[in-house]
Formats: C-alpha cells, structure tokens, sequence
C-alpha cells in the first residue's frame, strides 16, 4: 500500500507503480485534473494502476491496513524543501489548479505584460495567516495529516532525501531481480538563491512542527538550501524549451477538445436533443393534465365530505 504526499516523490511512484503492473498508456484531460504537462496526468486516478483503499471492502481494507504481508509505505520529505518546490511548481507560476489562490495572495491574476510575481515571503505569510494545514491544498498541507499518522500504520517511511533506500526497499518487497529504473519528470526550477532567512524559517518551523519532530527532520537544515555563489542564474534553456512545448501541446490539445465538441454539437441537435425536447414536453403536458385530474377529484371528495358531515350533524339524535 503506498500512500502519495505530494511535492514528496509522488510523480516518481506513480511512476514506479505504473513500470511493475504494465499499465497502460496515459490518458490525457482526465477526471479533474489541471495539468500543463502530458506526463504529470500520471496523477489522476484514472491513470493510478491499483485501487484506493477506498475501493475495498471492510474485510480487504482491515488486511491492508494489519497484515504483516503488506508493505505499507510513503515517501515524506523536508519541510522547508517541500514548500519551496510547491512555490516554485505552483505558486510562482500560477498553475491552473491555484489561481484561486494566486488571486487570494496577490489580489489578481498576473496582468497581461508586466507582472507582479508571488514571492517566498509572501507565500508563507499566505500559509502562516489564511491556510489550515491540515485541511489545505496537499502540496502544502502538513504531512503528519495528510497521511493519517499513525493510524495508517505505515511498516515503512521513506525520505526523499534517500530515495535510493526507498528504490531498494521497494525491489526487496516485490521480489525484482532488476533494479527499477526511475525517471524523474517533476523537478522544481532551479533558480535564484536559498529564498530563506531565519526569520522565514522559523515561521516555517512554527507551522511544520509536528512534520520535523514526527518524520525526524533537522529544524536547521534551511540553511543546507543553494548558495548565490553556487547557484546559476536563470533558468536553462532546455528547461525552458521543453516547458514551453509542453505548454503548447497541452493548450493545442485543449483547443482540438474545443472542436470536438462544437462539432458533436449539431448532430446531438439532429438525434436527440429535439426528441428529448418532445418528450419532456409531453411529460410536463401529461404532469398538468394528471395534476388537474387530482384536483378535481380532491375538490368532489371534499364536497361529498361535507354534505356527509352535513347530514350527519343535522340528523336528530333519537330520544
């Protein structure tokens, strides 16, 4: 049983869970899924190659979750890191599954030319003042209750951080005789310096408490994060590339939905909408007349009601 944390390895998995049960193609524009990549539809349950626990019965559910047979795994990772990347990834780029909150923030959507991007600062005074982070968005949800500790059980907590012990924990469970060959498709933009201070993060700790203390992460270890003069400006141009294709396609493929459906439009005008359209005035004309027959026999009911009730009253009573 694996149980996704996202920003934390869960496209990776996903991944991995695909590759062992053979499944088939991706499909795209499934479910409610908001994605500018064709591979990050890897996400949707449509695409998920196993059952949600959910799907189970309570006899198959309560096995899963006690039975020393099963390996019940996630895959955390630090806070300050994970928040970073749901910044990069979401945030500061504005992904159509956060505009919302894009807008929240920031009080609009970017303007048309010039923009006003989100910083880290005010992304976490965002989190700080105006989220529940156990109920919040997943990316940046508390880990500890988005997964349920411990009621979940886990027999094994991987970190991002080794995610090697994770790849060979994993094999060992299923039995391979081949090593898993991970692809890494949702690595966060490397730009910019370490965007903490200590004042950020110590807010950061504040609010990601019970993540370090329970998953045993370091409260100092922001200042592990890339160093200006170790870090290259901008973003390569292969990156950049292959985002903006990926964007292109998504958006030509958004378009050929759009024509689809203006084209099936017509003909669901000519087959069947006109005749649904007929018979729901045919019930409502048949709904009147039956309506008008009740009332007319409630209003004789009544009537001989009170003629009854009449004659009843008005009969002398015997001496």
């Amino acid at each position: 049983m694996y149980f996704r944390i996202p920003k934390a390895a869960c496209t990776a998995m996903a991944g991995l869970l695909r590759a062992v049960e053979k499944a088939p193609p991706i499909k795209l524009f499934v479910s409610e899924a908001f994605e500018t990549r064709r591979d990050m539809f890897i996400n949707s349950r449509w695409n998920a190659p196993l059952p949600s626990l959910v799907d189970l019965d309570n006899r198959t559910q309560r096995e899963v979750l006690e039975s020393r047979d099963f390996l019940r795994m996630t895959v955390v990772r630090n806070p300050y890191t994970r928040l970073v990347s749901a910044w990069k990834n979401k945030i500061l780029v504005c992904e159509p599954s956060i505009q919302r909150d894009y807008v929240q923030i920031k009080g609009s959507l970017p303007a048309f030319r010039e923009k006003s991007l989100v910083s880290f600062y005010e992304f976490v005074e965002w989190v700080r003042t105006q989220c529940n982070l156990s109920t919040c968005d997943s990316h940046w949800r508390r880990q500890v209750d988005h997964t349920f500790f411990p009621a979940m059980n886990f027999t094994y907590v991987g970190k991002l951080e080794q995610f090697g012990d994770v790849l060979y924990r994993f094999e060992q469970h299923l039995g391979l005789s081949e090593s898993l060959d991970l692809h890494r498709t949702n690595e966060s933009i490397s730009f910019g310096p370490n965007p903490y201070t200590e004042e950020l993060a110590d807010k950061v700790y504040a609010l990601y408490q019970q993540d370090f203390e329970v998953l045993g992460y370091d409260r100092n270890a922001w200042r592990d994060g890339p160093k200006p003069a170790l870090e290259r400006s901008g973003v390569a141009l292969e990156k950049f590339i292959d985002e903006v294709i990926e964007r292109n396609l998504i958006i030509a493929g958004l378009y050929d939905q759009c024509d689809r459906l203006k084209a099936q439009l017509p003909g669901v005008s000519r087959l069947g909408l006109a005749g649904v359209i007929d018979t729901l005035a045919t019930l409502h004309s048949i709904s009147d007349r039956f309506n008008q027959k009740i009332r007319r026999f409630v209003r004789r009911e009544l009537r001989s009601r009170r003629r009854v009730r009449h004659v009843m009253f008005s009969t002398p009573r015997p001496h």
